[in-house]
């Protein structure tokens, strides 16, 4: 190119990258008449990120104007922990909901992508799934198995089971969820219910004692826990939390 000239500087102290500085030339080949920090040009390349948050039912994503890759996250439903009847009954906790992570460029994208969003669990109901479809590749975010009751028995240190895991297919990461935990039977009048297992971005609910309705699950995907009774009244279970995906968009 015509016109070049290249000047060797000596510095006498190591720049700071605020020293550093970008020229930005303008394509019409008129002179130079721009120049930004590197401090401040990476600044306004991490500014170009925008988070989309879709938690609720079935609906569409629609990718914001230049976006040029997607980290999509997708978190499954909790399973709700046990509920229990009559008398002398434990329930397990419900499991957490599995967590796919996958990074898709706009062309896999393409205009707009389908997608649901796994809805709370009823008490003692399993999670429900969480899917995003784009590219031929279907991201499957499950929902966690609702928790089991120990019966209407009094035999000491029988235990109720907790749900399974949500399961987690199709992404760059597959994270299953957590199962939820076991009920217990101590005696003819005490009992523990299983508290509720964990999701990667919500906690399941905790632990019951003795006469006790289930805590549902909170954030995204928890698993709810198990009721308990010794006095013939029946309590519900908790429920499990909503899944949730999170888009993360990269803009040119």
């Amino acid at each position: 190119m015509a016109d070049q000239k290249t000047t060797a500087l000596s510095a006498h102290t190591t720049p700071a990258i605020e020293d550093l500085l970008a020229i930005i030339d303008d394509p019409s080949g008129s002179p130079i008449t721009k120049k930004v920090t590197v401090e401040n040009l990476l600044s306004l390349f991490l500014s170009n990120v925008v988070m989309q948050v879709i938690n609720a039912g079935t609906t569409t994503y629609t990718p914001t104007a230049k976006m040029k890759k997607a980290l999509v996250i997708a978190v499954g439903g909790g399973g709700g922990g046990a509920s229990v009847t009559l008398l002398d009954e434990a329930g397990g906790g419900g499991g957490g909901g599995g967590t796919v992570i996958k990074l898709f460029t706009a062309a896999q994208i393409g205009v707009s992508q389908p997608c649901v969003v796994g809805a709370a669990s009823a008490a003692g109901g399993a999670g429900n799934a969480t899917t995003f479809s784009s590219g031929g590749t279907l991201l499957t975010a499950g929902g966690g198995s609702a928790g089991a009751t120990t019966g209407n028995v009094t035999t000491i240190g029988l235990q109720g089971a907790g749900g399974a895991g949500g399961a987690a297919s199709g992404g760059d990461l597959n994270i299953p969820g957590e199962a939820g935990y076991r009920s217990i039977m101590y005696s003819t009048t005490a009992c523990a219910g299983g508290a509720g297992g964990r999701s990667v971005f919500g906690a399941g609910g905790g632990e019951t004692g003795s006469e006790t309705a289930g805590n549902n699950g909170t954030g995204y995907g928890g698993g709810g826990s198990g009721a308990t009774t010794s006095s013939d009244v029946n309590r519900n279970g908790g429920t499990g939390s909503a899944g949730v995906i999170y888009v993360l968009e990269f803009l040119g």
